[in-house]
């Protein structure tokens, strides 16, 4: 099992600031999201027919994937950028919402939360166009 975990934690490791790059822009965005969903497909394939990385409950690599399950699904929103939809990655997408309903009452409400983020985004804005 060790092994199997940290194959988990190195595909992490690169998808991540792969997707976050993605959703922040740069300088070729079409190469920028390929890669960041080419490597969410990886993790998707360790999902096979499981619920969670783990099997039928919560794991640590679930736990560690929560930025793809909830912020990933909500950023995304914000900044008109797709890599997770049910169509391109219909597990992974799966796991997401299976992921967030274990945790709901922990969470903070996903209208809530793109309005504030809405906000911060149009300050910054404002903030750099006058500035």
């Amino acid at each position: 099992m060790p092994n199997k975990l940290n194959s988990y934690f190195v595909c992490l490791l690169y998808c991540l600031p792969a997707t976050w790059k993605a959703l922040r822009g740069s300088e070729e965005p079409e190469k920028a999201v390929e890669e960041a969903c080419e490597l969410q497909k990886i993790l998707e394939n360790e999902l096979k027919d499981k619920k969670f990385f783990a099997g039928e409950t919560v794991g640590l690599v679930d736990i560690v994937a929560n930025f793809i399950a909830f912020w990933l699904r909500t950023i995304q929103e914000l900044v008109g950028v797709e890599l997770l939809s049910k169509e391109k990655l219909p597990k992974l997408y799966n796991w997401s919402d299976e992921f967030c309903s274990v945790f709901q009452e922990n969470l903070p409400p996903k209208n809530k939360l793109v309005a504030h983020f809405r906000g911060r985004l149009q300050s910054t804005t404002t903030t750099t166009t006058s500035g």
